[in-house]
């Protein structure tokens, strides 16, 4: 009996501890689960937070990366496009951009597989539909966020790469440099991209001081216009004209004169050129004045002393004096003349 109840005990404990295990490894996979669920939300807000500043949805795309570090807060990239959402919404629009063009209609998306939305990101991507092939990867990424990782980081470069210069290209630049931006995110940018970026910053920072800085617009869009960057020629003729009324207000001719013929030279302007001419005429004046007070100089009192010439003395053969002819001669006393003898 005490035999039979031991096993019973024995058998209890075994029931027991199956019972707590299975409960713990019941917990566990409800943890894991949840924990992946988790993980897809914070993918699909990433994501979402992605698009939303493709898209220039910038307070939505800030909002999303918000929620994520609020989660967790060293998750891959949220910090890095937070902080691209706050400074896009940090820059006040200085000058209007052209609103973009309207893309055409894209196809509605086969989502039925993810290798098809592949092979559809893919084909636009062949068709230089640059928004068309992020979409479609961007709802791969959405539905499965490990499917072909390297592929889909690939083409989302390229087409970012792709998009932003050609949004430079057609003068929308704030949006071309945030795309190589999130481009570079993959990998470092090529030579033509990397260029394209930098002559797009150098625009918006001589377009900064258009109408405010004559002088460093002069400067700035001189070197554009060499280049011949969408308006950066129309925009220096205009500034060195400022410039030169600028100067010539000041009384310097001569550096007005040669910024008039500056904006002459890169951009005719029938009003311009009589104040051109005029201003070329005060330069001369001016020059021809100093000239002449260079030339002939008025001497001040006291500040020229007249030059004097000395000539060597003229030695003549004249005798020196002796101390006879110069002392006063005495009168001889008289010797008494010898008395005549008498003969005797």
């Amino acid at each position: 009996m005490l035999w039979v109840g031991s096993v019973v005990i024995l058998g209890g404990v075994w029931i027991v501890g199956a019972a707590v295990s299975g409960y713990r490894a019941a917990q566990d996979e409800v943890a894991r689960i949840r924990s992946e669920q988790n993980a897809l939300s914070l993918q699909e807000q990433f994501d979402l937070g992605l698009k939303d500043l493709l898209e220039a949805r910038y307070e939505l795309a800030r909002q999303r990366f918000d929620y994520l570090l609020s989660v967790d807060p060293n998750y891959p990239g949220a910090a890095e496009f937070r902080d691209q959402a706050l400074l896009a919404l940090a820059v006040p629009a200085s000058s209007p951009t052209p609103s973009p063009v309207p893309a055409s209609p894209t196809p509605t998306l086969d989502v039925s597989s993810l290798d098809g939305l592949f092979t559809q990101a893919q084909v636009r991507f062949s068709q230089s539909d640059w928004s068309g092939t992020l979409v479609a990867l961007l709802e791969l990424r959405k539905r499965d966020a490990s499917f072909r990782t390297a592929g889909v980081n690939t083409l989302m470069a390229s087409s970012l790469r792709n998009r932003g210069v050609e949004k430079i290209m057609n003068g929308h630049y704030e949006p071309g440099i945030y795309d190589l931006t999130l481009a570079e995110r993959f990998g470092p940018l090529d030579n033509q991209a990397t260029s394209w970026r930098n002559s797009a910053i150098f625009y918006l920072q001589a377009n900064s001081y258009f109408g405010l800085d004559f002088a460093l617009a002069v400067q700035l869009f001189s070197q554009l216009c060499g280049a011949g960057a969408w308006d950066s020629c129309p925009k220096f003729a205009r500034s060195a004209q400022s410039y030169g009324d600028q100067l010539y207000a000041q009384g310097q001719f001569c550096p007005a004169a040669t910024q008039y013929d500056l904006s002459l030279e890169t951009l005719y302007n029938d009003k311009l050129a009589p104040t051109a001419e005029y201003g070329a005429q005060a330069c001369l004046t001016a020059t021809a004045a100093t000239a002449t007070l260079t030339a002939t100089p008025t001497p001040t009192l006291g500040s020229v002393t007249p030059e004097i010439t000395l000539s060597p003395p003229v030695i003549t053969d004249t005798p020196t004096p002796t101390t006879t002819s110069a002392a006063p001669t005495e009168t001889p006393t008289p010797t008494p003349s010898p008395s005549p003898t008498t003969p005797g």
